[in-house]
């Protein structure tokens, strides 16, 4: 999953979907798709469906709540920072008040053990277009960023995620 992002991160057309302003669990979706991830079909509107096509994607393949309760079945929340790797996807949930907010996918771990370092994490993500770094300031994107922010965030292993 974290060599395919590269493909998709800087165009409107992704080569897959055409997307809109708010497309972060959009992109993460492509990622996980361009990596191998397998759709599952079902009523556009079931949490255990996944899917894109041209006429209607599923609702977890694009809302944030949504892809939250899809994969929090299909691939569980880790229980630690130190099990997420490159490939991992996490949700934020911004305000603490138990929505789904954000969705992000960790594209680089600089971690040479397991320990349970967030600074080490680095993000990749929509919306607001980032790689790996805030432009503005220059600074590491990363999951301690989002830590500090005071964001209540879930982690998916996608490699334990039944396919």
């Amino acid at each position: 999953w974290t060599d395919n992002y590269k493909n998709l991160r800087n165009t409107s057309q992704y080569g897959y979907y055409s997307v809109s302003a708010n497309d972060c669990t959009n992109f993460v979706s492509q990622c996980l798709k361009a990596g191998g991830m397998k759709n599952r079909s079902g009523l556009y509107t079931s949490k255990s469906a996944w899917y894109y096509n041209n006429t209607k994607p599923s609702h977890t393949w694009g809302g944030a709540q949504n892809f939250y309760n899809h994969w929090k079945s299909r691939a569980g929340i880790a229980t630690s920072v130190s099990y997420l790797r490159g490939g991992d996807v996490v949700s934020a949930d911004f305000g603490g008040d138990g929505s789904i907010d954000h969705t992000a996918i960790i594209t680089k771990n600089t971690a040479t053990s397991s320990a349970n370092n967030s600074s080490h994490k680095y993000l990749t993500q929509h919306t607001i277009d980032r790689e790996e770094k805030i432009v503005s300031t220059n600074k590491s994107y990363t999951l301690k960023y989002w830590f500090d922010k005071g964001y209540k965030v879930y982690g998916y292993e996608m490699d334990k995620a039944s396919n």
